[in-house]
């Protein structure tokens, strides 16, 4: 690595501090919900899954700060971090511009070494590429969010920072720490790692230890937490399937735009020509396992990103750095008059950049609705009667009411059950609080349906909400009635008339749940809300079908299962099957 000089500290103070502040100023007492898992993770103390337990033990001293709420806090561990990723950052982006400019100019035609204005001007174009970067909307979405994906991203930039500093030992405790965080980090800390490797074996035994050690937070947070299963990503797998798709195309242009892309493939050309094919090439396999990571459905916008993805949007500005680096020091050694003044006003006409990023976060920001998830689970649960019992059918849904109970902000009187994991710890506590669930646990245990006797008797004591699953009986679907997002269990069934004014009741919920403009929140609704239309599809109640499928379509508009729905209601004169339909997941 380069020495340091007084301008360059300045720039890295400035790059550190920065996207720290504004990472700060975007936290809030109510995350995003596509940070759910986060929160559970840092102020619910849950855990998610085998890995990120490190998220925790990094927030665990913001917690105790004396004020804000915990979820606040949770968020500024998270912009602290981000602060930490500025530095590597920088200190990574000016060591490899400070080293590969020359060598590119060279190629080129300029023969004159980098003087001192010359790498003041690299190291001015490193801060601003990696600030364009790191105050874009992707990174401050995690940058802000309790357990964001941050974390991850700053082991991947360490793993590099140490490997370029041949830190043998270093960087096989960051590779340790990368395995604990997730498959994917692990994967673009180890590509982040190939500089080191021409130096490995060193100390192996130290390496040996160091990597253990980094993997111990898996084994703290099994101990200090209990895994609870309806707080999983529903859906994911050891390497992917956890969120929406997002094509490659959209998240290409979305994230880096036209402009940024191309400047970025030029840096990556004239990169190329400095000979240093290892360095660069690691770069581009740092860039590649975000993009591969796109491709196996991690999170990539753009409400929530993977760390993988992050690290590849802060690659592609690196590289685009080099490009413009080149530019502004091929005009500052031109035999012009005035050459080197006129690359200074190039590098501040670079600062549009993280200008421009700034400014994207900011609109984003103030176009999301800071109270969403308070109008969803207004619209959810406000109409449910007092000490309601609400059979949870969708793993989905029991993390986003986890996740509310986390941050205070669910009613206390309402008793959650998990149908599909009754002897999980969610359901041992409803079942303390309500012993007439016996006889539907029992139905369950035995791998039933719930029997007509065994909900009417549960309804005699409580009011129970719930959504139709298929497997029921067709004639328990006339015993609901549409309330929030879900039902209410009626003893006795119910009249098309009664749905009807129900499902119109619900007009008022919706057209605020729209104005929210929250995808994940649009996803969760869409879930409870299909579930609805299979119910009023097992009514054979068309009319009360078509209202349930225009419900749905204002949150998922290219819905499988709605479109299903549509094709059996045209085609079948009689009843509509649903059997094969799978519930509300």
């Amino acid at each position: 690595m380069k020495q340091r000089s007084t301008f360059d500290f300045a720039l890295l103070l400035l790059v550190a501090v920065a996207p720290a502040l504004v990472a700060a100023a975007g936290a809030t007492t109510v995350p995003d919900a596509a940070h759910d898992a986060g929160v559970l993770r840092t102020v619910g103390a849950g855990f998610t899954g085998l890995f990120r337990a490190l998220d925790l033990l990094i927030a665990a001293p913001f917690l105790v700060l004396p004020f804000g709420t915990r979820a606040l806090r949770a968020g500024l561990a998270s912009a602290t971090v981000t602060g930490v990723c500025g530095a590597l950052a920088f200190e990574t982006a000016r060591s490899l511009m400070h080293e590969l400019l020359p060598l590119v100019l060279r190629r080129i035609g300029f023969s004159r070494g980098m003087d001192r204005p010359a790498l003041r001007l690299a190291s001015a174009v490193a801060a601003a590429s990696v600030l364009a970067a790191l105050l874009g909307p992707a990174w401050q979405a995690e940058a802000s969010a309790p357990g964001g994906a941050v974390v991850g991203a700053c082991l991947v930039l360490a793993a590099l920072h140490l490997a370029l500093a041949e830190q043998e030992v270093a960087v096989a405790l960051v590779l340790g720490l990368a395995l604990s965080e997730g498959p994917w980090v692990f994967l673009a800390a180890l590509v982040a790692a190939v500089p080191a490797y021409p130096v490995a074996r060193r100390e192996p035994v130290r390496a040996v230890v160091a990597f253990t050690l980094g993997i111990l937070p898996i084994a703290i947070g099994a101990l200090v937490v209990h895994r609870a299963p309806e707080l999983a990503d529903p859906g994911a797998t050891l390497l992917g399937a956890a969120a929406r798709p997002v094509g490659m195309t959209a998240f290409v242009l979305g994230t880096f735009g036209r402009p940024v892309l191309l400047v970025a493939v030029a840096g990556v050309g004239l990169a190329l020509l400095s000979g240093r094919r290892l360095l660069v090439g690691t770069l581009l396999g740092i860039a590649a396992v975000g993009v591969v990571a796109v491709r196996f459905r991690q999170p990539a916008g753009p409400d929530a990103f993977a760390a993988p993805v992050l690290v590849a949007v802060l690659a592609a500005h690196v590289f685009a750095g080099v490009a413009l680096g080149i530019l502004v020091l091929a005009i500052a050694r031109a035999r012009v008059p005035f050459a080197e003044w006129s690359a200074a006003l190039v590098v501040v006409l670079e600062l549009v950049l993280p200008i421009g990023a700034l400014d994207q976060t900011t609109t984003e920001r103030t176009a999301r609705t800071p109270t969403a998830s308070a109008i969803w689970n207004d619209v959810a649960w406000g109409a449910a009667p007092p000490a309601s019992v609400v059979l949870v059918s969708d793993r989905s849904t029991m993390r986003r009411i986890a996740t509310t109970r986390a941050l205070g902000a669910l009613r206390a009187d309402l008793v959650f059950v998990p149908q599909y994991d009754v002897q999980g710890r969610a359901g041992e506590h409803a079942l303390l609080a309500e012993p007439k669930l016996a006889a539907l646990y029992r139905d369950i245990a035995l791998g039933l349906p719930p029997e007509e006797l065994s909900l009417a008797q549960l309804g005699a004591q409580r009011a129970v909400l719930a959504t139709y699953d298929p497997r029921w009986e067709r004639a328990l679907s006339r015993h609901l009635v549409p309330i929030g997002l879900t039902n209410r269990f009626e003893a006795e069934p119910r009249g098309a008339s009664d749905r009807k004014k129900a499902l119109e009741a619900f007009n008022a919920g919706k057209s605020r749940l729209v104005a929210s403009k929250d995808p994940a929140l649009a996803a969760a609704t869409s879930v409870l809300l299909r579930a609805r239309a299979v119910g009023m599809a097992a009514t054979g109640e068309r009319e009360m079908l078509s209202q349930s499928l225009d419900d749905l379509r204002a949150f998922a508009p290219d819905d499988p299962t709605g479109a299903l729905l549509v094709r059996r209601q045209v085609t079948s004169k009689g009843t509509i099957d649903v059997h094969d339909l799978g519930g509300s997941s």
